[in-house]
């Protein structure tokens, strides 16, 4: 049975709701603390202006510009993350007996642990105030590593729980062999990964960076919750349609 077309129509619909649901809780969560982090950068500025040492540049795009753009840049990435988490999920539902639902909101985990949990654990998001232009990349190449690393141990986990279920291994070899891999991922992100380049400036507080981090990191909770709830429902709909109609045509036919 072809689960691909199935699962990547409910993966796109789930990937709208989910951009979607995400750029309002951005909106209404996030955004404060955007906008006090660039009362900072206002105040920094100003300072700055009459010491002679910063010449003001008009801004260029309005704020209310940039929060639609944000929202549009939030349900784009959403739709592209549904197309990496339609082919992950289609080959989960291939080897997997759990139901559609609970399928769906497994692989959605996954996704999140590896796009958002760990990278965000190691280099957590920051407000406007803080972080310097000329690190952007270095930055970028960072977040991408701990991707990478915590793909390739939720592939190892996965790998470790298909040969337990093929050869038989005891609850206990395989929680061990878990807890080992996950120690090992971690090992290699948060000790073997340089630290952040960009250190938190003295003008910005402490609880403000926080408040962004963990706010971020709930939009992005959000996001994948919201990818697995919907891809699932809709999955877990179609499949008793079709159930439905095949018990319908069956009768029909007097089997």
């Amino acid at each position: 049975m072809n689960l691909w077309p199935s699962t990547f129509r409910a993966s796109l619909a789930g990937g709208l709701a989910a951009g979607g649901v995400a750029a309002v809780f951005s909106f209404v969560v996030v955004e404060p603390t955007v906008r006090l982090a660039l009362e900072v950068e206002e105040s920094r500025a100003a300072i700055e202006h009459a010491q002679g040492e910063h010449t003001h540049e008009a801004e260029l795009v309005s704020r209310g510009l940039q929060q639609v753009g944000g929202a549009i840049a939030v349900i784009v990435a959403a739709l592209l993350l549904s197309v990496l988490y339609a082919v992950a999920l289609s080959r989960f539902r291939r080897s997997s007996k759990l139901s559609d639902l609970t399928s769906a909101l497994v692989v959605a985990g996954g996704g999140f642990a590896i796009f958002a949990l760990a990278p965000g654990l190691k280099y957590p998001a920051n407000p406007p105030a803080v972080g310097d232009p000329d690190t952007v990349t270095e930055r970028t190449l960072l977040y991408g590593c701990a991707i990478a690393i915590a793909a390739l141990t939720v592939t190892a986990l996965l790998a470790v729980v298909r040969a337990a279920r093929r050869r038989g291994w005891s609850t206990t070899r395989l929680s061990w062999s878990i807890v080992g891999l996950v120690a090992a991922g971690c090992v290699v992100l948060f000790a073997g990964l340089p630290a952040a380049p960009d250190a938190t400036p003295t003008d910005v507080a402490a609880g403000l960076v926080w408040q962004f981090r963990l706010r971020s990191l709930g939009t992005l909770a959000v996001l994948w919750t919201t990818l697995g709830l919907v891809t699932g429902t809709l999955l877990a709909r179609a499949h008793h349609s079709a159930t439905a109609y095949d018990r319908t045509h069956r009768v029909l036919n007097g089997r």
